[in-house]
């Protein structure tokens, strides 16, 4: 994809997205919101999964990402950083990408934002499946955002603590495969974590084996598949001398129940996020790091309503 045709295209959906906005009152939606302690948080980020951007502004997708993101805009604590794990798009297509980019340009104010492939934007289109091509659009997307990605996996340091970025490096449909390169650059991104002493957070778009109810959900194309266990073979080097993982995932598109964070062994923690199109739309939810813990908080963003839904990792 050219730079400068994606260029135009970010800049025409944002005008047009201008117009769309000021007629349909879309700023209106959701409510301020602010971390718990906004006194001592040490960084406020807000997680959404599957966003699913279509072709067209119009479209009922991005009419939902419009009112999402215009409501992630209202927090009143400065975000950190905007996590978004996984299908980006609903076929990889450089106007989706753009009209996402628009979408997100318009209402964060987030000094970071973290979005990782899934399986949608690793396959694209069907009927004519390019990994390179998916590639070099999803490439241009983090550019015009200004993500530091420049392969499918990456991480990036927010006030201290490590996002990991995972990425599929070949069409696997709905599971994903990783190079050796790639698990030992994770290997190694978990040794810096735990030299900082600092939780680290790795995303992904699909779940580790046995984990947020999977195997009942989606048992053969939910989770990571054939290199699950090597993966989370490495994440527990590191967690079993004390650091802190927290698994972050999207995919499933279950809704938040009892399975949606679970403890899966010392210090590994596994947080599967729904589809912001799942159920009642607009739900995420927000990461909080203090000193003594990591808070976590369901919230939809269009409704402007905190969910029951919360949870913490105590940190030592």
């Amino acid at each position: 994809m050219k730079e400068s045709y994606f260029h135009f295209l970010v800049l025409f959906n944002t005008i047009l997205l201008a117009f769309t906005c000021l007629f349909q009152g879309t700023d209106k939606t959701g409510a301020a919101y602010s971390a718990k302690e906004p006194d001592k948080v040490l960084m406020n980020a807000v997680i959404v999964s599957d966003t699913h951007a279509s072709d067209t502004l119009r479209h009922d997708n991005n009419k939902t990402l419009t009112k999402l993101f215009a409501g992630i805009g209202k927090s009143r604590t400065q975000l950190d950083a905007i996590v978004i794990p996984g299908d980006l798009t609903q076929c990889a297509l450089p106007k989706e990408y753009a009209i996402l980019s628009a979408v997100i340009g318009r209402y964060h104010s987030a000094d970071a934002v973290i979005p990782a492939l899934g399986n949608h934007d690793v396959r694209g289109d069907y009927d004519a499946q390019d990994y390179e091509a998916n590639m070099a659009n999803y490439y241009a997307f983090c550019r015009s955002l200004g993500v530091p990605a420049r392969q499918p996996y990456w991480s990036v340091n927010v006030n201290g603590y490590l996002f990991i970025v995972l990425g599929a490096e070949a069409e696997e449909k709905d599971r994903t495969w990783f190079s050796d390169a790639q698990l030992q650059w994770l290997d190694g991104q978990l040794a810096k974590a735990e030299r900082r002493g600092k939780p680290a957070f790795i995303v992904n778009h699909q779940v580790i084996d046995h984990t947020n109810d999977v195997d009942r959900l989606w048992y053969f194309d939910g989770s990571i598949g054939g290199q699950s266990e090597e993966v989370e073979a490495i994440i527990r080097r590191h967690t079993e001398h004390g650091l802190p993982v927290i698994f972050i995932s999207g995919h499933l598109h279950a809704p938040f129940s009892e399975y949606t964070f679970e403890q899966h062994g010392d210090n590994l923690y596994c947080l599967n996020v729904p589809s912001v199109h799942t159920a009642q739309a607009g739900q995420g939810c927000t990461l909080e790091c203090y000193a003594d813990r990591v808070l976590i908080r369901a919230r939809n963003f269009i409704t402007g309503e905190w969910l029951p839904d919360a949870y913490t990792v105590t940190l030592n």
